[in-house]
This record gives C-alpha cells, structure tokens and sequence, in this order.
C-alpha cells in the first residue's frame, strides 16, 4: 500500500487521485468489503461485512486518521485539480465524524432489514450485466452471511446482538426507527428471501440450497426478534431531531435551512401550478375534454395506460429515440455511442426499489457494463402505479433516468474518464437530482403539449417536495397533507403519494428537496457563464462542461467554470480548458 503526498512527475493529477482514493477506499475494506466491491474491486465480490457490538470506536478512529493525512497532503498540494479532489474527500471524511458524533448524541439504535439488506447486496453481484465469476462470489458471500467467519458471528445473529448492545450503551436516550418502517420491512420479509433464493437460482452454482435452509430459520429468528423487542419500542414521532435532520441536508449538498427551503419552494410551487392550469386547458380543449383542471387532464392522460412489459419496455424505447433525435438536433449535449439500457426488475427488486431509477455501473475495473434504467414491475403483471406508463410521461421520465438526465451523467464519466473522488466520493444528492430535473428542462420546450403536462406535473412534484419534507419533518403539517397535494392537486396515484410519505418520514429524509434546489443551482451558474460568456455561450458547451466535472458540488463546479471554460466555435471540451 502506498502513502501520500505522492511524488513523481509522471503522474497526472487524475492518476494521483485515484491512487489516494483506491488507499481510502481499501483501507478498511476488510470490514466493509461490499463498498470495496461496489466500486469495482472485485477481489472483495466474495466477501461480507465483519459486524460487531462495537463498530464506532474503529469507525472513528479511521475516520480521524485520514482527517489528518488529508489535512497534511492539502498543504503540500499545488496542483489545483488534485487539491480539488482531495478537499472533497477531507469533506466526506468530516461528514462521517459528525454523523458518528450526532449518532452518539441522542442514542440512535439502527434498524436492520435483513432480508432486504442481503437481497441488495446480492442483487449487486448477480444481474444481467455481471460475469460468471461475481456471481458466483455472491453465493461465497451468501455463505459467509449464513456461517459466519472467524470470530465474526452470522450476520442476522450479529444484527441482533448489535441493536441490544446499542440500547444497553443508551439506556436513556434512545432514537429508535420509526414504527412503520419496522412494519413494512415485516410484511415485506417473505418477498426478499424469496427474491434471494431467486438470485442463488442464477448464480451458476448449486452448492447453496443447505445454507439457504439454514439461512430462512435465521430470518425466521430475526424477524421474530424484531416483532417482539423492536416493533414494542419502535418511535411514532417522524420527526428527527432538528440538528440531525439540518445535517442529513448538509450531507445532500444543501445549502439552506428548513425554513429556507419552505420559502423557496411555496413560492415557485405557486406560479408553476398557475402555467400547469393553463397547460391542463390547451389539453383540455385539444381532446374535447369537458373538465380542465389539471388532476382531471392527468388522469385522462393517464387512462391511456401500457401495462404489458414488452410495450411499457417498447414506450421506453420509443421515448429515447425521441430524445435522442431532438438532443442531437437541438445541440444541447453530446451523447454517448452506447444505446440507453433499459431492464425490468423482477418483484422482490420491485419492493426494494418501487420507483423507476438508474443503477450505476463499476467504476474501477469496468468490464464494459453500462448504466441500467431500471422499471418496476408487479407479480400480478399488472403495474404497481400508473403515474409514468403512458406515452406523455414515458418522455419526460427517460428525459430524466435517460438521456440527457442520469444516464447521461454516468455514461461520461464512464466513457470520458473522471477521478474516483469526483465519481464517488463528491457525490451529492443536489448535483444527481438537480441534473435530473435540469435534464427535463433541456428538453420541456421542445416536446407535444401532452408531454409538456406531464413535465410540469413532475416540476410541481419536485418543488413540493422542497417544502413538504422539510414541513412534515419540522412538524407543521401531517402526512395526510402530503397524500392531499399529491392526489388532488397533481393528479398522482396514491400508491405513489403513498411512497412520498415512506420517502420524507422513514426511507430518506431531506432527500426529496435536493432536487429543485439543485435545478436552482445549476441555472444560477448557468446564468453566470452566459453573462460571462455572452455571444460565444451554447448550450451543449455549457453541459459538456458541467458533466466532465464529474458528480463535484455544483457551486464548486460553477466557480470553477466561470473562472477556465472558454466556448470556442468547437465545443470540444480538451481545447476548451476545463479538464
């Protein structure tokens, strides 16, 4: 293993990065191999997390050490990019120590979802993308979750002795999970071991079945122990503390209060709904329609369903094509060689994940997998919700998983080349999710009047949720509201007004508002450069730009802009002076 600063003029920046992030990244991958395994480095795709009573004191210990190795490689630093890089990573390492700080405070006692946990981690390893030989290192890691290794107790039985040994180290001041979340991880159990033994079916081998049998009594204790002693003490309150909740937002790349974030969003929310009322009329009247409002237009929009899953897969298909024609026409962004990948998930990955998304590939090592856009799908072939499988929904959703939303991103950073750091460790929810949104903006003007509905349902959609989660987790409304702005204002299911609750309550507070206050980041710089710029600003210059930087904050990426990018009558960004 090598240290740092690093020496030699040979060595690019990108190359130094790389190299202080792969010594981060493996430092304590024995312990946590599956983020190891994540990245690409597939001599950890077979092994598992080594879990004790105790991981904190390690965890800080590790944490405070490359505090100071990246403080000291900061001030020998002179390469502006390098330093760049290694700032983020000290900002990662700092987010990790009051994270552990605010978890010691007020007595956080984790809830593990057991099946699902093992599911996921599984699912990583064996997918269509993945070789013969990471699939089968999962069963090796499946066994290893079962069985145990060395002193290290199986993982369901380490989960439990983990949460006990918590509770007795906070005897008075406990942040338990909230009830629902222990609920629906209950009612959901069954799905994910069936799901798990689906996976073990794929994996090539057949030396599985003992430990899967050994493995369903575990989740029968597991599950047991959570009805029984966790379910009990589980919270009823959603809200988190307000010093927690103020820094998950920290930690999204949100740079704004709660407060702030409500005034923001109420605002916006009001004179985009009043163009989404004006739009709902020229649909309206376009289809003979005798009622105007907008969750009336939505909704005949919406009866116009495609429920079977080579037409829901061909609409997706259709829908890049589109997207791909106009992108190149409109010249806003280069566009990769690869074709979009599209796959369909079966249902316990469904259950997981009930919302379409792209899943990233490998970064390190990558043997030509691509990002995947994935789709739910439901055992009774019928879809679990109807808000995007319809022809003007299909755009503006590909717009934003596709091309040129998230797809987009990953696919230059994996075809043009960006730092691990810049990839990995600089990633934060406002640069993903506001691209995403951006992305549907790039496109909105260009699409039919149906789409353009659509578009401005799921702007509407994402400015509510700049105030809805931060007001329910601030206490000032119920989730009842939120299931009412969605379902009657927006003409969305309530199944996924449902998930909206899940999302601001339990599943990823302070998530949801990082993507229109991302949007509003990436216009404010794209105003600077045009100011700056003037006459020679295009576009495609501008996004090419902001994509080869990476998954970098957007401030940092915007004063970096301003300072170097130059738009030549070529847009070709190696002689525009931004790498």
């Amino acid at each position: 293993m090598f240290a740092f600063p690093l020496g030699g003029f040979a060595e690019t920046w990108i190359e130094r990065s790389d190299q202080v992030a792969k010594e981060y990244s493996l430092d304590d991958a024995d312990r946590y191999p599956e983020g190891a395994s994540s990245l690409g480095y597939r001599e950890y795709d077979s092994k598992a997390t080594q879990l004790e009573d105790d991981m904190e004191t390690r965890d800080v210990a590790s944490l405070e050490k490359w505090r100071a190795k990246l403080k000291k490689a900061i001030e020998a630093a002179s390469d502006p990019n390098f330093k760049m890089d290694l700032n983020v990573l000290l900002e990662s390492v700092e987010h990790g120590l009051e994270g552990k700080r605010l978890a010691e405070k007020y007595g956080d006692i984790p809830f593990y979802s057991a099946s699902k946990t093992v599911f996921n981690s599984l699912r990583e390893l064996i997918n269509p993308q993945s070789g013969e030989d990471r699939k089968k290192a999962a069963v090796d890691r499946f066994k290893t979750y079962v069985n145990g290794h060395g002193n290290f107790k199986p993982l369901l039985e380490a989960y439990q002795s983990r949460v006990l040994y918590k509770e007795s180290k906070h005897p008075k001041k406990q942040l338990q999970s909230l009830r629902q979340e222990v609920e629906q991880y209950l009612e959901e159990s069954p799905d994910y071991v069936k799901g798990i033994q689906s996976l073990l079916e794929q994996s090539g081998r057949k030396d599985w079945s003992s430990d899967f049998e050994k493995f369903k009594g575990q989740v029968g204790r597991y599950d047991a122990f959570v009805r029984s002693h966790v379910l009990p003490k589980a919270r009823t309150d959603y809200r988190l503390p307000a010093e927690f909740y103020a820094y998950i937002l920290k930690v999204r790349g949100i740079k704004a209060t709660p407060d702030e974030l409500i005034r923001l969003s109420l605002a916006d929310y009001k004179t985009t709904y009043d163009r989404f009322k004006t739009v709902a009329k020229e649909v309206a009247k376009k289809h003979k329609l005798k009622e105007s409002n907008p969750a009336s237009v939505i909704n005949f929009l919406k009866s116009k369903q495609v429920t079977k899953t080579d037409e829901v897969k061909q609409l997706y298909q259709n829908a890049d094509t589109f997207l791909a024609k106009l992108i190149q026409k409109q010249g806003l962004v280069s566009l990769p060689k690869e074709p979009l990948k599209i796959r369909f998930a079966d249902e316990a990955e469904s259950k997981a994940n009930p919302v379409p998304h792209l899943v990233p590939p490998p970064l390190v090592g990558n043997r030509g997998e691509r990002p995947e856009f994935v789709v739910p799908t439901a055992g009774s072939g019928k879809l679990p919700f109807d808000d995007f499988s319809y022809e003007a929904a299909a755009l503006i959703l590909t717009a934003h998983e596709g091309r040129p939303g998230h797809d987009l991103q990953f696919s230059t950073m994996l075809d043009n080349g960006v730092s691990v750091i810049r990839a990995r460790y600089a990633a934060n929810n406002v640069n993903v999710e506001g691209w995403g949104l951006y992305a549907e903006d790039l496109v909105f003007h260009y699409l039919p009047l149906e789409s353009q509905l659509a578009a401005l349902q799921t702007r509407l959609w994402r400015i509510a949720r700049g105030f809805l989660d931060p007001q329910i987790q601030l206490g000032k409304i119920e989730p009842k509201k939120v299931i009412q702005v969605f379902t009657k204002e927006l003409g969305v299911s309530d199944v996924m007004a449902g998930l909206e609750v899940r999302r601001y309550t339990y599943e990823d507070p302070g998530q949801a508002p990082s993507y229109y206050y991302g949007l509003k980041r990436i216009q404010v710089a794209k105003a600077a450069l045009q100011k700056k710029l003037g006459a020679s600003f295009t576009d495609k210059c501008f996004n090419d730009a902001l994509l080869s930087m990476g998954l970098l904050p957007i401030d940092l990426i915007a004063a970096r802009l301003v300072e170097s990018l130059q738009c030549p009558a070529s847009t070709d960004l190696t002689n525009a002076g931004v790498l």
